[in-house]
């Protein structure tokens, strides 16, 4: 469909955010458009400041190219205040992106009445302690956004602000970091002991009088948001199970006062009124989880299943089978919303897998004792399990097979009192408390390989995981690239996709397909121009290889102001190391990540450091002084020149690559 033209000479006008995006543009439109481009060359994307004068332009547009990704961050407000209504063509989407940072942080609790800890996990540092006067429970809020802290003892429960806040910006989600804090948020309760998370709520179930409190995240953010209260017949050491529009609750024996555990289950509405019950299915109910459609209790003699169609419930009772030893039984239950199976424990040294449409439990014998036992976050079709001899195994959920085990903290004892370590799951990562070593374990659950240690000091014990859960947005996503200093504004990906010339090829596609869809008339053109380019980029990329292959492997390192060749390192076999992350935003790496990153250069034997066109070089020469390297030339990073050889994209890569190979062959 054509577009209808605005301009005096009949032709679209097109907004490109920066020079590198402006050439692409220009070598796909010819001369069938007219195009400005917002940030000069030679100037910082990451710190520009539109003009009134940004915003006529926009005002006016057709279509605006971009990058996307937050790297243009400013381009939103600018969008919105001109009251533009050009199309927006963001080239960073469904190109296989690069994570600029986990977006995560450990909120950690120690054995005794130790400070919980924040850490994050990007710099490995404890940004955070909250004071506790009692040993403390943490959990993670539906979101990811608060650590929710529950302190049985002392009949408290607080929250902590994590300072990862997703923003929605209409096609995507946008992850930014700020400071965390303890919210305002304290509630007291009579032995909170039991949080329960799940479609979008929390229920934290009262032991000491039977009571449960059903809140969510608005209760953290704000003092107004008002909190439900249901009553049991009496306390209990119950449970809840949020359920969007009800709710499960725990029914106690009340013929048998001396007894804690429930008998079974009944589902209330939000107007407290009982829609169904089932009183006395589940003797010595507990524990609990939910998977798909179903929700799952340990019995004394069976597990009991919950099954909801519409405002309709039902349960199933699977017996343990008659030659299962006494005093094994379910008491721990784990679940995934993308499963439709439970893994539970049974016995000190097994598993049970829990089938509800089959009707089947079927044990899974470990090789040891356990202390901890998760599904992968990321598929659910892995049991992740760490056994009293320090190691932690992956196991197939379908086949009871250990895959892979690593020996990840120090081993230790299953007693009363004794702290033992602590499990928690995100993305295809675990972390494991070490309390005997006062650290946390990151494990690449994918390699079974530990990838980082956290030191927190201490007993750490029990961990909630806070931040982005899961990774949206192209799953092909994976760290890489080494900063000192805190990532910010970008969120979760980096955006410095053009540096690696097949991704260039593909947002040159993405610019002819945009194009032949607004302005059918000249589809052609547009065909024929992108195919023309797509030949020289080709061309680009042998010519970058067949250089590159001049540099030793162990000499492709790449330090750069900021870790804006990412792309182009994992594209042609590269190590980056930067002062500055993702973004030109953070002005000073600080005096400690600086002698960091220094003693990290003299230890891998970097060769030479480079500037970059978009800032001082004086960061780069006081890095190459330190670290008796030499100063490469002045990459062109996030501009292209304003004249000369480097002033289009093409002639960008070229210099880059041979100043590259000039200084580290």
């Amino acid at each position: 469909m054509a577009s209808a033209p605005i301009s005096a000479n009949g032709k679209l006008k097109i907004v490109a955010t920066t020079s590198i995006v402006a050439d692409l543009v220009k070598n796909v439109i010819g001369e069938t458009a007219e195009i400005v481009t917002l940030v000069p060359p030679d100037s910082d994307a990451h710190t520009f400041e539109p003009s009134p004068s940004d915003s006529a332009v926009l005002a006016e547009a057709d279509v605006i190219f971009e990058i996307g990704l937050g790297f243009e961050s400013w381009l939103d407000r600018l969008y919105e205040a001109s009251g533009s209504k050009a199309r927006r063509i963001r080239l960073a989407n469904n190109l296989q992106l690069l994570a600029s940072g986990t977006m995560l942080r450990l909120l950690v609790s120690d054995f005794e009445s130790a400070p919980s800890k924040l850490i994050d996990v990007d710099s490995g540092k404890v940004i955070g302690r909250y004071e506790v006067s009692a040993p403390t429970y943490p959990y993670t809020s539906p979101t990811g956004r608060f650590g929710v802290k529950i302190q049985t003892n002392a009949n408290l429960i607080t929250a902590v602000d994590g300072g990862i806040v997703i923003e929605d910006h209409g096609d995507h989600m946008h992850p930014y970091k700020r400071d965390p804090q303890l919210t305002a948020f304290r509630a007291e309760g009579r032995t909170p002991i039991h949080y329960v998370a799940h479609a979008g709520q929390i229920a934290i179930f009262n032991d000491g009088n039977g009571e449960v409190m059903l809140l969510s995240e608005r209760n953290f953010e704000s003092a107004e948001a008002g909190m439900l209260i249901f009553k049991t017949a009496r306390a209990h050491h119950g449970v809840a199970v949020p359920l969007g529009d009800h709710v499960v609750l725990s029914v106690p024996d009340t013929q048998n006062m001396d007894y804690a555990l429930p008998l079974g289950i009944q589902v209330r509405n939000l107007k407290d009124e009982v829609i169904a019950s089932f009183a006395d299915q589940c003797p010595g109910l507990h524990g609990e989880a939910s998977s798909g459609a179903f929700t799952a209790f340990g019995c004394a003699d069976r597990v009991l299943i919950l099954e909801r169609n519409g405002n309709d419930f039902s349960t199933k009772s699977l017996r343990y089978a008659p030659e299962t030893p006494s005093g094994t039984r379910v008491g721990t239950l784990v679940g995934h919303e993308k499963q439709n199976f439970f893994i539970g424990n049974f016995g000190q040294t097994g598993l049970v897998r829990i089938d509800p449409i089959a009707g089947t439990l079927t044990p899974i014998s470990l090789p040891m004792r356990y202390s901890a036992f998760q599904l992968d976050a990321e598929t659910g079709e892995k049991i992740i399990v760490v056994t009293t001899d320090g190691s932690v195994h992956r196991i197939d959920a379908m086949t009871g097979t250990i895959e892979a085990s690593l020996e990840a903290v120090t081993p230790f004892v299953f007693r009363n009192r004794v702290p033992r370590p602590g499990l928690a799951t995100v993305r295809n990562l675990a972390y494991v408390t070490d309390p005997a070593a006062g650290e946390v374990v990151e494990i690449d659950l994918e390699a079974m390989n530990i990838t980082r240690r956290f030191v927190v000091e201490g007993k750490p014990v029990r961990l909630a995981v806070l931040g982005v859960l899961e990774m949206d947005e192209g799953d092909h996503a994976h760290e890489h690239g080494h900063a000192h200093a805190h990532d910010h504004d970008h969120g979760m990906f980096d955006p410095h996709v053009w540096t690696d010339v097949i991704n260039a090829q593909a947002m040159v596609r993405a610019i002819r397909d945009a194009m032949i869809n607004i302005d059918a008339d000249n589809a052609a053109t547009y065909r024929s121009n992108a195919n023309a380019y797509l030949a020289e980029l080709s061309e680009l990329d042998r010519f970058v290889r067949e250089q590159i292959a001049q540099i030793p492997e162990a000499s492709r390192i790449l330090v750069t102001p900021h870790n804006s060749f990412n792309y182009f390192a994992e594209r042609y076999g590269f190590k980056t190391l930067s002062p500055l992350g993702v973004t030109t935003a953070n002005a000073d790496p600080g005096a400690g990540a600086l002698a960091e990153l220094i003693e990290e250069i003299k230890a891998l034997g970097v060769k030479a450091v480079f500037p970059d066109n978009t800032g001082s070089p004086r960061l780069m020469e006081l890095i190459a002084r330190e670290a008796n390297v030499k100063l490469g030339k002045t990459l062109i990073a996030d501009a292209l020149s304003a004249e000369g050889d480097t002033a289009t994209y093409i002639g960008k890569v070229r210099y880059n690559v041979t100043a590259i190979v000039e200084a580290l062959k």
